[in-house]
């Protein structure tokens, strides 16, 4: 098993647990009540998050799908990749986010290693952003990108 794809599982299993909550089922009160339009709209404060630490509010995710083609030499090459990116603030100073990639090469006439090394999971982002004051961040990250974002040869 690689390590990609141990880190693929790990944040997927983190998922899970993280989204379980508890479900109430619905109760409708005595007919003489009158129903008020409020009680469905605002939620009440509950210890039911995910062990009073994770508040929904408080967390965003995006996805993104991205196809391209290129062609050098009357060689090809084909790549796809889909970014999950999730942030997470845990208050108004603190927050952390991360990226991950799902990404394949479906088609390609260069040499099948490269292929083979475009596609897989990647943890293309990990960062933990602190701001003491609206002009002042500090940031603990880890980025990178896979072997193809920098073409065939290293950036450096």
């Amino acid at each position: 098993m690689n390590k990609s794809f141990g880190i693929f599982v790990s944040a997927a299993l983190f998922l899970a647990v993280s989204f379980i909550q508890t479900s109430n089922a619905q109760f409708k009160r005595s007919t003489n009540e009158e129903a008020n339009v409020s009680d469905s709209f605002i939620r009440p404060q509950t210890n039911s998050d995910f062990l009073g630490f994770f508040n929904p509010n408080n967390f965003t995710m995006n996805q993104s799908y991205s196809m391209s083609y290129a062609t050098a030499g009357g060689q090809g090459l084909a790549l796809a990749a889909y970014t999950n990116s999730m942030l997470y603030k845990f208050s108004h100073q603190v927050d952390a986010r991360v990226d991950i990639t799902l990404q394949h090469s479906p088609y390609s006439t260069f040499d099948q290693r490269l292929q083979n090394s475009l596609s897989g999971v990647f943890l293309n982002r990990a960062e933990v952003n602190y701001r003491p004051s609206d002009n002042l961040l500090f940031r603990i990250s880890y980025e990178k990108m896979p072997y193809g974002f920098y073409g065939m040869y290293p950036p450096y």
